[in-house]
């Protein structure tokens, strides 16, 4: 009896509930439609919020979440989806039997879908509580690739430790190297600048040509584009303000300023500095100690010297390859290459330009270098020197005598000398 009357009751159960759910539904239809709005109103207010977010990101140039980008999309599907139900209401409320009774059927069926439509709602609703809507967009910086040609002199790496112990020292905000120019000292900061990044010292590091003639802009440009940023604003100082909150987000940051001639307004670029940011560093070079020590103010400063007569000549003979050990030439390179003073971008133009000439070439190139006597000669000659010559005769794999002999007459015209 106990068996059977547990199996009446399962039985009852079974068929009772479902009915009463049915006709819950027929005779709540009304009170279904108001739960909808009001879920529907919570789910706007979420929807505002997400965007006011995602507004905000976008204004500081980041992008925006994927799943973001979904729920959004899910907002409007549902949302639609409501509306389309909503237009059935009246015809939910038209009564039958001469207006006598509710049509049952219709109400069923419109409060089943307000039902399904509601819970859906609460769902979409509850996933739109994101703890962010963006992030920092891919950053490009520098030194993300080894430096292939990179040549590790014994003489330069007590520069090199040097540089990274002070760009550690939180007590150090501006870090500068200064030298000739040609010396190496951007060929010097890249490879701090893959040190750092492998060392993880600083999350990205950019960097940008500052030049005897800057230009605003392109500084601008330059450091936006190693950040991954687009800088839309029409003027400077708004482009500035863009550059400044974008770096204060970066944790770890250094900022490269390669080639300064003169002081430069970090606030005019977008640079935080000092006690405003100690979150980013600042690493420059210049070729005049002065402008870094008393333009910039910078707290320390190391000197790159030219390369000692060994490495200079190991330089000079991976670059001209076998042709120096013929007899008949060694002697001349020998002195071609000590003409170079040292100049690692002179050594390798030079090197390079004389690889696949003959003797009557070499002993031309080194009589046209002999007219720039090193110990003698200011060594702003020297500098125009590389200057000139990178400019003018790296530009292809190849390089000719005539191309070397053009540039060195370029810069002796420049300077009152002739050939």
């Amino acid at each position: 009896m106990e068996i059977l009357g547990s199996l009446t009751s399962t039985v009852v159960e079974l068929l009772i509930v479902p009915i009463r759910r049915s006709v819950s539904r027929v005779f709540n239809c009304s009170r279904n439609v108001q739960s909808l709005r009001t879920h529907l109103d919570e789910l706007s207010g979420t929807e505002k919020r997400v965007l006011h977010s995602v507004e905000e990101a976008r204004n500081r140039i980041e992008d925006i979440e994927d799943d973001v980008g979904k729920w959004l999309a899910s907002v409007n599907v549902i949302t639609d989806k409501a509306s389309r139900v909503f237009e059935d209401e009246d015809k939910a409320k038209k009564r039958c039997f001469m207006g006598l009774f509710p049509n049952v059927t219709r109400r069923y069926k419109f409060s089943t879908k307000i039902e399904s439509i509601a819970e859906e709602v609460v769902k979409i609703n509850h996933r739109g509580r994101f703890d962010r809507v963006s992030y920092l967009p891919a950053r490009r910086g520098i030194g993300d690739r080894s430096l292939k040609d990179y040549e590790a002199f014994e003489s330069r790496r007590p520069v090199l430790d040097e540089i990274l112990e002070a760009l550690k020292d939180d007590d150090v905000d501006l870090v500068g190297v200064y030298g000739m120019a040609g010396v190496g000292k951007t060929t010097l900061v890249k490879k701090v600048a893959e040190q750092v990044k492998a060392g993880r010292i600083f999350d990205v590091v950019v960097q940008a040509v500052v030049s005897q003639t800057p230009n605003l802009r392109k500084i601008q440009g330059e450091i936006a584009d190693g950040l991954g940023l687009k800088l839309d604003a029409e003027t400077d100082s708004g482009r500035a303000d863009f550059l400044y909150e974008r770096l204060k987000r970066e944790t770890k940051v250094l900022v490269i300023l390669d080639d300064i001639w003169e002081r430069l307004e970090l606030d005019d670029v977008g640079i935080p500095s000092g006690s405003d940011y100690r979150g980013c560093k600042i690493l420059m070079t210049s070729r005049d100690r002065n402008v870094l020590s008393r333009g910039m103010v910078t707290e320390k400063v190391f000197w790159l010297q030219v390369l000692p007569e060994n490495e200079a000549w190991n330089l000079f003979k991976k670059t001209a390859g076998d042709v120096v050990k013929y007899p008949d030439l060694q002697l001349v390179a020998v002195e071609v290459a000590k003409r170079c003073a040292g100049l690692p971008i002179l050594i390798v133009t030079v090197a390079r330009a004389l690889k696949d000439g003959d003797l009557s070439e070499w002993k031309d190139a080194l009589g046209r270098l002999k007219r720039f006597d090193k110990d003698e000669m200011d060594s702003q000659v020297y500098s125009d020197l590389a200057l000139e010559l990178s400019y003018d005769s790296l530009k292809g794999e190849e390089i000719r005598i005539s191309r070397l002999n053009r540039s060195l007459d370029v810069v002796l015209r420049g300077r009152g000398y002739t050939m």
